[in-house]
């Protein structure tokens, strides 16, 4: 809104004329100042002629500009309200005014200056914009993001008697506007982005066109890219508390927490009983760190909605901060709402599998009942494949994932793409399910034949395209994690599927036929009972890249401190009781030694943590405590570790492999379950098997054996780089050849009518064999 320069009606002023003239050259002063935002200047300005004459429309109009620019609501209404009782003929001062109503939050009484405004002859354009605006605000406080109507800027002293020529608006048609909204809610992001795109740039000032923008490309999961419009909507449109609500959730989704919670507090400010701003800021905070406030915020939403989200979203909250059993208390009445509701069933899962109180039947039935909710109502709609059954012919593989950037899946499956990329046999396909593109994304892009970002697309259509695409199989690589595509799976579009690498267990799902895994994740005599899926034996369950940056492997840092110094990098969730009481009895055991706790939240959010160690005998002085950090930082925070020590039920994975690649060793503990058996395939497979305890008196006995041969540890901690890159999961080539063999194992079952069976590690055909030796 830009500063009205009319001048009041000669009958309207008392005032003599020489310091009308002067009270004229103030206003022009005053407008100058406006027109350049400096607004002290110019409210100063403005209030010297009101002073003189209260009644000033244009002074009275103007101000009430600035304070709504200021978000002063109750200031600019009682402005705006001067000037229209001061000139009630003029069109624009009943624009500004019903717009001021309008993003106050007083639609009713904004109503009835619309229908005063046309009784004194207010029509065209700015009506039906007015209309739209009040009609897409409701009964709140927060209003659709639409552009508040603009007064022209014309010269002092020569006011405009027209309407036309007084309001311009710049906005679209009706059926413009009509046209974006229907496409949206019709499930027609695509087109409606088009449309939107089209009106912000014919009408940049727009405030509709660019949260119609936002919009749907957050509904494509776009997200990234919806930050810009949803800004620029917000800031047309500053009390639209819905685009900002979306704006928050797309700053939280890519790191931006500082952003996020401001636009989350705003949206409160605005709405404070807005539950989903609350919920977002909930999440942002857990982020952040601050679990109290984080708890605070969700059970707010939880109190507000009730909703099956609302719950789940206080679930996953408790679990990362390792409340499991508290988690699966609020996970468990999110499903009681909605049995079938697949976000909840997976981070159920995901929470038992943490849990050492469940056992390996509870955790299998939880993954069987999401199966029988999410699955089994589509599995009469599966159809025949017409994929052609030559057993030899090349095969059309994809994956499936929303992690192909920096992220730790993509460290595995880099490699193997770019030895798979070398099969004549196989020619992939990537169905890529986020938003994020970066330099990973990029390299992988380039190991690939199709390429496709799926993440704006819906369960269902992304099955359609996948048979259309024709896939002869399909490879899950996120289980029961974030951002994974289990419901697409669930419809069965490839003749033959399977899951790796991304969740260590069953999906559930009887659509999927195969799991990849290596001996030591799932021995043969392990995956009944707890697979749904017949397990396909790898030579190494996948393959560990080390970090490019790892810093060089130091001497055994219990030479010079004259003590052990034991360690982990787990995150704070998997340090359950029965871990930390079985650390505790070897710290006991070993007087002098010591810990050191990475990956932590500031120690602040520790204290629950000092405060287990404490009931166990271990006293603060003992334990170091190192915050999250940069990969490099990480890595050489392994230089003051002598030997890790590993979590339970839910083992290291990653954080072994790169302890390794420093030199250190992890003393683990495993079960039968394949979520704590990460760390005992990675020491197996290297060879270290005398770090695989049998039972709890066994992980004592060991550790205290090793602090006790300083030297046997010193040496293996200089050559463990060298063991490492003898390791089968140290070699990919290895691994994507046997990858290649399974696969090719599965098809000819496929082709020849035989069902999905276990299977051993396979063979590398010919081509295979060849291929791995050029590698």
């Amino acid at each position: 809104m830009t500063a009205s320069t009319e001048l009041p009606d000669a009958s309207a002023s008392t005032i003599d004329p020489e310091f009308e003239q002067a009270l004229s050259q103030v206003l022009s002063a005053a407008i100058e100042h406006h027109q350049k935002n400096e607004v002290e200047e110019a409210q100063a300005l403005y209030r010297i002629v009101l002073d003189a004459n209260p009644a000033h429309p244009d002074a009275n109009h103007n101000l009430g500009a600035l304070a709504l620019q200021q978000r002063d609501f109750g200031r600019a209404i009682t402005h705006f309200q001067a000037a229209v009782g001061a000139n009630p003929n003029q069109g624009h001062y009943w624009a500004s005014y019903i717009n001021a109503l309008t993003v106050g939050g007083e639609t009713s009484a904004a109503w009835v200056a619309l229908e005063m405004a046309q009784q004194r002859g207010m029509k065209g354009p700015v009506v039906e914009q007015l209309i739209q605006q009040l009609a897409l605000s409701g009964n709140t406080r927060a209003p659709a993001p639409l552009v508040a109507p603009e007064s022209a800027t014309k010269a002092v002293g020569a006011p405009g008697k027209d309407e036309a020529s007084v309001v311009r608006m710049a906005a679209p048609t009706k059926q413009l506007v009509n046209r974006v909204t229907t496409l949206y809610h019709q499930g027609r992001p695509a087109e409606a982005l088009e449309v939107a795109r089209t009106m912000t740039e014919r009408f940049p000032n727009f405030a509709l066109g660019w949260r119609a923008m936002g919009s749907s490309l957050h509904c494509l999961g776009r997200t990234f890219e919806a930050i810009e419009p949803f800004e620029r909507a917000v800031e047309l449109e500053p009390t639209d508390a819905e685009s900002r609500k979306v704006l928050a959730d797309c700053l939280r989704l890519h790191n931006r927490f500082a952003d996020a919670e401001a636009a989350c507090r705003e949206v409160i400010a605005q709405v404070p009983q807005h539950a989903e701003a609350f919920r977002i800021l909930g999440m942002t905070l857990q982020s952040l760190g601050r679990h109290e406030e984080a708890e605070v915020c969700c059970r707010k939403t939880v109190e507000l909605t009730g909703s099956v989200v609302a719950y789940s979203t206080l679930g996953v909250t408790l679990l990362d901060q390792g409340r499991l059993g508290e988690a699966q208390v609020e996970l468990r009445r999110a499903l009681e709402i909605q049995p079938d509701y697949g976000v909840a069933h997976e981070n159920i899962v995901f929470c038992m599998s943490h849990d050492e109180n469940v056992d390996e039947a509870a955790l299998f039935a939880q993954h069987v009942q999401f199966g029988e909710q999410c699955e089994a109502p589509m599995r009469a709609q599966w159809k025949p494949h017409g994929n052609g059954r030559n057993p030899e012919r090349q095969l059309k593989l994809g994956f499936v994932s929303g992690d192909l950037f920096h992220h730790a899946i993509s460290t595995f499956i880099e490699p193997i793409l770019e030895h798979l990329a070398r099969d004549a046999g196989i020619e992939i396909h990537v169905y890529y399910n986020h938003s994020i593109n970066d330099e990973v994304t990029a390299r992988l892009r380039q190991n690939t034949a199709r390429w496709n970002t799926v993440n704006g697309l819906t369960d269902a259509q992304l099955a359609h395209k996948i048979r259309a695409d024709g896939i002869d199989v399909l490879i899950d690589l996120s289980g029961h994690t974030s951002r994974n595509r289990l419901l697409t799976f669930a419809r069965k579009p490839a003749p033959i599927q399977a899951s790796w690498m991304g969740y260590p267990g069953t999906t559930g799902l009887t659509a999927m036929d195969y799991y990849f895994a290596d001996s030591f994740h799932v021995p043969t005599h392990h995956a009944e009972g707890q697979f749904v899926e017949k397990i396909a034996h790898l030579p190494a369950n996948a393959p560990f890249r080390p970090a490019r940056l790892a810093p060089p492997v130091n001497g055994l840092p219990a030479l010079h401190n004259g003590y052990l110094t034991f360690g982990s990098f787990n995150r704070i969730n998997k340090l359950q009781s029965g871990a930390i009481a079985l650390w505790a009895e070897l710290l006991r055991a070993l007087p002098d030694s010591r810990m050191l706790l990475g990956a932590m939240p500031p120690e602040s959010g520790c204290e629950q943590l000092i405060e287990r160690f404490a009931k166990e005998g271990i006293g603060r002085e003992r334990l170091d405590f190192r915050t999250r950090s940069g990969m490099p930082i990480y890595l050489q925070q392994h230089h003051h570790v002598d030997i890790c020590l590993d979590t339970f039920p839910y083992a290291g994975g990653t954080t072994t492999l790169h302890a390794m690649w420093m030199g250190v060793p992890t003393l683990t503990l495993p079960g039968r379950l394949m979520a704590s058996r990460g760390s005992t395939a990675a020491l197996s497979l290297a060879e270290l098997s005398e770090f695989v305890a049998k039972d709890t008196a066994d992980f004592v006995a060991k550790g205290m054996a090793w602090a006790n041969d300083l030297t046997g540890l010193a040496e293996l901690r200089a050559s463990m780089r060298n063991r490492c890159a003898e390791s089968p999961m140290f070699q990919p080539a290895v691994i994507a050849a046997g990858l290649s063999a399974s696969l090719r194992e599965m098809w000819r079952r496929w082709c020849a009518g035989v069902a999905p069976a276990a299977l051993g590690v396979q063979t590398p055909g010919t081509a295979a064999r060849n291929n791995l030796e050029k590698s």
